[in-house]
């Protein structure tokens, strides 16, 4: 029998400790218990593939997307396995709360959480406890171990995949609202000014000319950082109308739900990507990526992006620093 040694050599093998930075709400088959999956981990790296890679052409894109990560035809030839260190244990608990800040409804003021806001439907309020969460997270500082393994040709599409969640995005529910961000140990970032040059916006997510990168001040903490990107956003989408008014409101992101207002269920992903940092230095930095796409109603297209330019505007004021 003939072994055909002539396909593993073209195998590479790579491994990266990856560190927890904000709560990590990754539900498996129970919703409410926190598990970290192979497949939910490939999901999120075809997102960025996409969100990098994407073509235009749909057809073409889901053939060399298939060719990278495989489909229900292809056989994947990435594989992934998850080596869990003693630290990663699912705890069912509250959240650092962030800063709190005072708004005004229906003619009373009171203090919320700003992670809380950014947290909306992980917890439910309990008389005389207040909000608690109902799902399990892992806490920042956990770790486990990414074990690869792939097609040497993929590499580079690989470890960018990788690359845009380390600098971009997060694991598990709430993650465009910067919960579940991780550190990828040894893996090196690329510059945001090469990413999307030249390219227009597509009818998906992806990266494109009009991609704008905030950037807010390092913190010592990740609630702190945190705080700072949730506030800017929070305070950019509730500038662009008055109070119970939510006609542009619903163009940033759908669902819309107010209790007693409105219930919109219609669903539009946010071209708004909250995110926290941890630095070499050991401090935390907030951002916001802006990644637009072609709205899908067409008659309504310009006006998602005057209501996306101005928050974008509005975003700029409070942050530190702007990369185009």
């Amino acid at each position: 029998m003939v072994f055909p040694v002539s396909r593993f050599r073209n195998i590479r093998k790579k491994e990266f400790e990856v560190e927890v930075i904000t709560p990590l709400f990754a539900g498996g088959a129970e919703v409410s218990h926190a598990e970290i999956r192979v497949p939910a981990i490939k999901g999120v790296m075809r997102f960025w593939w996409r969100a990098l890679y994407g073509l235009s052409d749909i057809q073409k894109m889901k053939k060399k997307e298939d060719e990278v990560f495989g489909s229900t035809d292809i056989k994947s030839d990435l594989n992934i396995d998850i080596e869990k260190d003693e630290n990663l244990k699912p705890v069912l608990d509250n959240i650092a709360r962030g800063t709190m800040m005072r708004v005004t409804s229906r003619g009373r003021t009171f203090s919320i959480s700003i992670i809380e806001y950014l947290a909306y439907g992980l917890y439910e309020y309990q008389r005389g406890k207040g909000n608690v969460f109902i799902k399990e997270h892992f806490q920042p500082g956990s770790t486990f171990k990414l074990c690869l393994s792939y097609e040497k040709n993929h590499e580079e599409e690989i470890l960018d995949s990788l690359r845009m969640i380390n600098q971009f995005g997060g694991f598990g529910a709430r993650s465009r609202n910067g919960l579940g961000c991780i550190k990828i140990h040894g893996i090196d970032e690329k510059l945001f000014k090469e990413l999307g040059a030249g390219e227009t916006r597509k009818s998906f997510t992806s990266f494109s000319a009009d991609a704008r990168l905030f950037l807010f001040q390092e913190q010592n903490r990740w609630d702190a950082a945190l705080s700072d990107a949730g506030i800017a956003y929070k305070n950019a989408r509730t500038s662009l109308e008055k109070k119970h008014s939510f006609g542009r409101r619903q163009l940033i992101a759908k669902p819309l739900i107010v209790k007693g207002e409105v219930a919109i269920n219609d669903r539009h992903a946010k071209p708004y990507f909250l995110h926290v940092s941890k630095l070499d230095n050991g401090k935390f930095r907030g951002q916001i990526l802006f990644l637009p796409y072609n709205y899908h109603k067409a008659d309504q297209h310009n006006a998602y992006l005057r209501a996306c330019n101005e928050m974008n505007v509005m975003i700029a004021k409070d942050a530190a620093e702007e990369v185009l």
